[in-house]
C-alpha cells in the first residue's frame, strides 16, 4: 500500500505527536519502562475513534481528529485519576474514549455530517477539494492500523485457559 506524500507526512507527524502528548501528560511521573510497554495498547486506543468514524461514514481532517483526542486527554487529566490505573492506563484511556463517543456521538455525527459540510465540499476551493481525499485516506490508514492491532491483541488473548471447561461457582 503506497501512501501519497501528504498523507504519509500527516501520519508521520500525527500519531507520534499524539503519543508524545500522552507520554508528557500521563507518563511523566511513571517509570521510564512503562511507556514502551504500553505503546501498543495506546496505539490501539488512539486508532479506535477512526474506526468509529469510518463505521458511520464520517471523515475529518487530521487536525480535527487530533483536537478530539487532545480534548479527551485534557478531560481525563482534569477529571480522572490516570495514576490510579497504573499498567491498566491504556485500557482506561480506551474506555474513556469509548464512553465519550457513546455519549457525544450524535453531536459529533451532526457536526461532521451537517448540510453545510456537504455544501462546503461542493463549493470548496481547489485546495480544500484536494485535501478531502487525503483526510479520508488518513482515517483509512488509522482504521487499518487499528484492525491490525486488534488482530494481534485477539491472538494474544486467545490462549486456552486450563480451567475453560469448568463451570464457575456463580
Amino acid at each position: 500500500m503506497s501512501l501519497s506524500p501528504p498523507v504519509a507526512g500527516a501520519l508521520d507527524a500525527a500519531v507520534p505527536a499524539l503519543l508524545r502528548t500522552i507520554q508528557t501528560q500521563f507518563y511523566r511521573t511513571r517509570p521510564p519502562a512503562d511507556f514502551p510497554r504500553d505503546r501498543h495498547r495506546l496505539l490501539y486506543a488512539l486508532t479506535w475513534p477512526a474506526v468509529w468514524l469510518e463505521r458511520r461514514g464520517l471523515t475529518c481532517s487530521a487536525a480535527r481528529y487530533r483536537q478530539l483526542l487532545v480534548e479527551r486527554f485534557d478531560a481525563i487529566a482534569t477529571h480522572g485519576d490516570p495514576q490510579r490505573y497504573g499498567a491498566y492506563f491504556p485500557a482506561y484511556l480506551l474506555k474513556c474514549l469509548q464512553d465519550w463517543f457513546q455519549h457525544h456521538g450524535d453531536e459529533l455525527y451532526a457536526e461532521l455530517k451537517h448540510i453545510r459540510n456537504a455544501l462546503d465540499l461542493v463549493f470548496a476551493s481547489v485546495r480544500f477539494a484536494a485535501s478531502a481525499p487525503a483526510d479520508t485516506r488518513y482515517l483509512e490508514v488509522l482504521v487499518h492500523t487499528h484492525r491490525l492491532l486488534h488482530v494481534k491483541i485477539s491472538r494474544r488473548s486467545s490462549v486456552v485457559d486450563e480451567h475453560a471447561g469448568q463451570l464457575t461457582l456463580f
